[in-house]
Parts: structure tokens; C-alpha cells; sequence
């Protein structure tokens, strides 16, 4: 790739046998105790692995002390910008003399790697508007051309765009087909850069979010055919639903024949809990790294007004997300891709890099270790007992080729961590009590279940949205099939802002309510205690309260067996 220079059981039961994770056992020293240990990286970068950036906003007068806070977390890729109106003052006059342009030389000058997104919008061209006419692309085409002969090797990417799905930004006059209209963009800037510069990656169809469905639009169009890769911005508040979603986009894109890369140009955890948002990042590394994601950026290096929560510095002072991308980056990346590892446990979730280095996270449980050189948390903090690991929904790194032993957890089920695995079942249910199972389909924004009997009704990671009202309700269902005989505590957290008139939330045995509620804005527990025979069926339901609109939620459930119960909390 471009830039390969650059620096089980339903339940959660006891594992009978020991799994061993890693390869044939060979020597691998301890890492160095940490904050951010120096790991027994291969001697040599590893050519498959995903590679880390931050953002950082040079154009929008960032200083050049954000190298510095760069190294300091050891990212040598940063996402920035090179305005086409700063490099083009005036109409048909291309030169680079201004402020950013002499930090963005610095950036090259210290062996950093640059994704520039440029943005086709002038106000000489089209009226300011995204570019459509032959030649106003054409003229953009030719900016971006000077942006690469300037910078040159230094430039690992250029991605055409920012978040194209938003801000109806592809708003074009009669007779411009908008996806025809970007593809034609695409291949101008195509054109222009690739015969003199191979080895820069042009970027397209950037998107808020994964938006598959809005890609594939372009994809019809043949844009494929003039990028590298795909530039998606996955945030969210847990990484859990990315497997799924990051899945249906490669396999959108394997079915064009193309083999365009995946860029997450821009992903962050948006939480003022700033170790909850350091676990999500590692996790979603982890995740990202096993999808086959080629570069993810964190937006952004430094705290912004808009957007507090993000930045890995506050002034000079290093966030605990800055913690686990540096650990990251230096301690898993270097060994190659993530591989998911079968532990035997479906509530245990365990990912190896390379052949001595694993993330682990799941149910509540002590793990015993055998094989471990050392493990640390998902700062990179050093844990005291590396034989014994407590695991949590937040990760935990072991290194070493290890075996390990899984506990035994009163945590039975979780609908987050369990996101589009076996052991949920998701439904519409309409009036009469009949039931659609939802189909995973792709959006403008997001992939969701979705039900045939209604296009509102649908349901992701960490919420959903009922349709219809009171009188004729369609509500959405997360089901678990009791594997087994089992006293089980229940318990979900249902939350929603003040919009509408709320919703009609319970949880139910064998379609038999145990305990309900009406939500109508913040956060609702429900709880109720349930003896389970093998084969009985557990559902989350939640529904209109009487009008339509203002239904969309976000919803957490948890199983646990009685007498074990923890908190659960919304996401």
C-alpha cells in the first residue's frame, strides 16, 4: 500500500480447556514498562499492517509545534489541508507562498507523511459551489496536479472532498447527475496526478460516517475505477458495530471487481469520559486493523472549541486517547494485522497481532495466563500480574504466546459487545404480534437492520428507531434464546432526548411482558428477574408511545444470572 515506508456458548460459561493464542512459541522479550511500551517489534515494519495518523489543521493556523505532539505518540501521518483558494489567490495563477504552505514544508522537511484533503470549491469557479462544469473540474484538476508536483513523495494521499454525503454539497444545476457529476471530478483529478505521481493515492467518496449506501451510488457511476481507495469517517460512540459495517463495504466494493482500499481518514469516541474514549480507541484500532482498513486518523490531535472531546492534547497535556493511540501504534501495529481468535467464549473477544501480542475484552471474569511476558491496559499502562487478568468490556493487551483459561462471569448477554452476533435475534413485530426478522442494509449514512414491513423501523449497535404510532405500532425487538436452564437478572437502559411523545419500552419472556415503561426523554432502567428454560426467548421491545416521529433511541441489555447482576448503563 501507499504508505508502507511510513514509520462459541450463548453463555459465559467456564472454558474447559485451556486456548492457546499465538503462533508456534518462539522468544520475545518483555516490553518496557510503560506508560507506552517499547514492544518486541519486528526488526523491520511489517509490509500488511494499518497505519495511524492524526488531523491536525495547519491552514486553520495550528502551530508547528503539533509535530512535536506527533512524535511525542509516535504518528508520522497527518491529515491536513491545502485550500484551493490559498494556493490559487487569483483565477488561472497557481503559487504556494502563504503561511501554510511553509508549515506544511516543515511537516515534509521532518519526514512526515501527508493526507491533504482538498476541497473542489472556488469562488472563481461555478460560482462557489462543488465544481461541475468540464472546466471548472478541469481547473481543479490542475490545482491539485501543483499541490503534487510541490510536495511530491512527501504526499501519501489526496482525498477529493470532505464528507460528500452532508450539507447537500452535491446540490448541482438541471442536467448534472450528481454521481455522474463527482465521477467526472474523480477522473479529471485522476488524470491530472497518476501519469507523474503513481504513488499518491487519490481518495473519493468521502463520507460522514460508513456510508455504503450513498458509496455504491458512485460506485454505479464508476468511480471505482478512478481511486485507490474509499475515504469513510467512522465515528461513534462504541466500536462494536464496526465488523459489520466495515464488512459491507468491502464486500460492496469487492463486488465491482475493484480492490480500492478503505480509508478512515477521520474516526474519534465522542465522550468527556476520556478513558472510556481511550478503550473505544483501541478497540476500534483492533477492530479497523482486522477489517483490512488500511490508514485510520484520529480527529484530532489538539482540542478544538467545536469539538472538546476529541483532541489527544488539551494544551500540553496528553489525554488518556493519546495514551492508547501511542501504544498502539508503536506496541500492535508494527507486528502486522489483527486476527480474530476463537477462545471458545462468545462473551470473551480476543484479537492477535502478529504472533505474541493480544487485545482482550468481554464479560467481567479473571482469565489465568500462562505464556504472558506482560500485559497492560488499553493505555499501555503496565498490569502487576500477567498470569491473572481481569478483563472488562475495555481492553486488555497480553503479550506473549499465551494460553489461556477463561473464568467463569454473571454476565450471561450484552447487546453492544454481541452486536450482530449469534446470540441476538433482531425483529420488527407489527400490531397483530407477527414478526419480520431485519436484514442488514446499507444507508446514506450507516448499514442498519431493517425490516421489510416498514423502511423507518430500524436497529444498530447502540439503539434504534420503532415506526408508525400507538394505534398501529411496529416495534423493534433484540431476542437471546436461552441456551440452557438459568435464573437470569435483566436489565436495559433506554434513553432518548424530549423530541415526540416518547416510547413504549419493555422486556418480555416467551412474548409474555415482565416490565414496561414510557420513555419520554432521558434515561429509563428497566429490570425484571426471569427463570429461563433452555430454549425460551428474552425480548428488549421497544415501540410508539401514540404519535410518529421523535421515536429514535439509544438502548444497552444486559443478562445477567441472578444474584450477579452489574449496572448496565445507555450508550
Amino acid at each position: 500500500m501507499a504508505l508502507a515506508a511510513c514509520g462459541g456458548g450463548d453463555s459465559a460459561a467456564v472454558v474447559s480447556q485451556p486456548v492457546q493464542i499465538g503462533a508456534t512459541p518462539t522468544p520475545s522479550p518483555t516490553p518496557t514498562p510503560s506508560p507506552t511500551p517499547t514492544p518486541s517489534a519486528p526488526a523491520q515494519t511489517a509490509a500488511d499492517q494499518m497505519i495511524l495518523g492524526v488531523q491536525t489543521h495547519f491552514s486553520q493556523g495550528w502551530g508547528l509545534d503539533s509535530l512535536d505532539k506527533s512524535d511525542d505518540i509516535g504518528t508520522r501521518l497527518l491529515r491536513d489541508e491545502m485550500p484551493w483558494s490559498f494556493g490559487e489567490k487569483t483565477k488561472g495563477s497557481i503559487s504556494f507562498t502563504d503561511a501554510t504552505a511553509q508549515k506544511l514544508d516543515s511537516a515534509c522537511d521532518r519526514g512526515f507523511k501527508l493526507i491533504l484533503t482538498e476541497i473542489p470549491t472556488h469562488d472563481a469557479y461555478d460560482g462557489g459551489s462543488f465544481v461541475y462544469s468540464a472546466g471548472a473540474q478541469a481547473a481543479f484538476a490542475t490545482y491539485v496536479k501543483a499541490v503534487a508536483d510541490r510536495w511530491g513523495g512527501c504526499i501519501a494521499a489526496f482525498e477529493i472532498g470532505n464528507e460528500i454525503n452532508g450539507g447537500n454539497q452535491l446540490s448541482f444545476p438541471s442536467g448534472y447527475d450528481p454521481n455522474e457529476t463527482v465521477v467526472a471530478l474523480m477522473k479529471a483529478v485522476h488524470d491530472a496526478v497518476k501519469p507523474s505521481h503513481p504513488g499518491i493515492a487519490i481518495l473519493g467518496g468521502s463520507t460522514n460516517m460508513i456510508g455504503t449506501g450513498f458509496q455504491k451510488n458512485l460506485f454505479d457511476a464508476g468511480m471505482l475505477k478512478y481511486v485507490d481507495g474509499v475515504a469513510v469517517h467512522p465515528y461513534s460512540r462504541h466500536a462494536d458495530g464496526l465488523p459489520l459495517e466495515l464488512a459491507r463495504l468491502r464486500s460492496t466494493i469487492d463486488s465491482y471487481s475493484s480492490d480500492a482500499e478503505i480509508w478512515a481518514t477521520e474516526f474519534g469516541h465522542d465522550t468527556s469520559d476520556f478513558d472510556e474514549a481511550a478503550a473505544q480507541a483501541l478497540k476500534s484500532v483492533t477492530l479497523m486493523s482486522a477489517a483490512h482498513v488500511d490508514v485510520a486518523v484520529w480527529y484530532a490531535l489538539i482540542e478544538e472549541q467545536w469539538y472538546p472531546n476529541f483532541g489527544l492534547y488539551s494544551g500540553g497535556a496528553k489525554r488518556p486517547m493519546a495514551h492508547a493511540i501511542d501504544f498502539a501504534q508503536r506496541s500492535l501495529l508494527t507486528r502486522g494485522r489483527a486476527t480474530q481468535v476463537d477462545v471458545g467464549d462468545d462473551m470473551i473477544f480476543a484479537y492477535r497481532f502478529g504472533s505474541d501480542a493480544t487485545v482482550i475484552w468481554g464479560a467481567p471474569q479473571t482469565l489465568s495466563v500462562s505464556g504472558a511476558t506482560g500485559a497492560y491496559d488499553y493505555k499501555g499502562q503496565a498490569l502487576a500480574n500477567a498470569g491473572s487478568i481481569e478483563i472488562s468490556p475495555r481492553p486488555v493487551v497480553i503479550m506473549g504466546n499465551i494460553t489461556i483459561r477463561a473464568g467463569t462471569s454473571g454476565m450471561v448477554a450484552d447487546t453492544v459487545m454481541q452486536y450482530g452476533r449469534d446470540a441476538w435475534k433482531y425483529f420488527a413485530r407489527n400490531a397483530s404480534g407477527a414478526y419480520d426478522e431485519l436484514g442488514y442494509r446499507t444507508r446514506w449514512y450507516d448499514s442498519v437492520f431493517m425490516s421489510d414491513w416498514d423502511g423507518t423501523l430500524a436497529l444498530k449497535a447502540t439503539g434504534g428507531v420503532p415506526a408508525r404510532t400507538g394505534s398501529d405500532p411496529m416495534r423493534v425487538v433484540w431476542r437471546y434464546t436461552a441456551p440452557k436452564a438459568m435464573q437470569v437478572t435483566v436489565k436495559g437502559c433506554f434513553a432518548k432526548s424530549s423530541s415526540g411523545d416518547g416510547i413504549d419500552v419493555s422486556i418480555s419472556r416467551n412474548g409474555t411482558v415482565s416490565t414496561s415503561e414510557i420513555v419520554s426523554s432521558g434515561q429509563k432502567i428497566l429490570r425484571t428477574d426471569l427463570s429461563l428454560a433452555q430454549g425460551d426467548r428474552v425480548e428488549f421491545v421497544a415501540g410508539p408511545n401514540q404519535t410518529y416521529g421523535g421515536d429514535d433511541f439509544s438502548f444497552r441489555g444486559r443478562i445477567y444470572l441472578q444474584g450477579q447482576a452489574g449496572s448496565v448503563a445507555c450508550p
